[in-house]
Formats: C-alpha cells, structure tokens, sequence
C-alpha cells in the first residue's frame, strides 16, 4: 500500500487542514505556591518543602564529601 501525501498548505498544518494543530504546549493547572497550595493542604505543601530543603542539602553534602 502507497503512502498518502497530504497537500502543503503553507500555514504550518501537520495534516493539511489545521485542524487539532497546537502551538502550545499543555499545562495543566498552576504550580503550588504557599498562597494556593493545591492540590496539597498547607500542612502537605510545608512538609514536601521541608523534605525538597532535606534532600538538597544531603545532595550538597555528599558532593562536598567527594570534593574533599
């Protein structure tokens, strides 16, 4: 069976009549921040902060270790 060619249009189409074309990428919803922690509560927000802060810093230590 012989491919198909679709038709050039000229408008950037990836299947000749632009329809569906997305120029964006999808972003669903907003990132937490501590005003508007959702979809965590506050006190989940804190503790996924408290835990990012830990493991840095472990991150950070280990290198120096290394390092020295």
């Amino acid at each position: 069976m012989e491919r198909t060619h679709l038709p050039e249009t000229g408008a950037g189409s990836k299947d000749g009549s632009g329809a569906g074309d997305n120029d964006q990428p999808y972003v669903f919803g907003r990132r937490p921040r501590a005003i508007a922690p959702w979809p965590f509560t506050e006190r989940q927000y804190a503790r996924l902060l408290v835990l990012r802060g830990r493991c840095l810093e472990a991150q950070l230590t280990e290198r120096d270790a290394r390092a020295a």
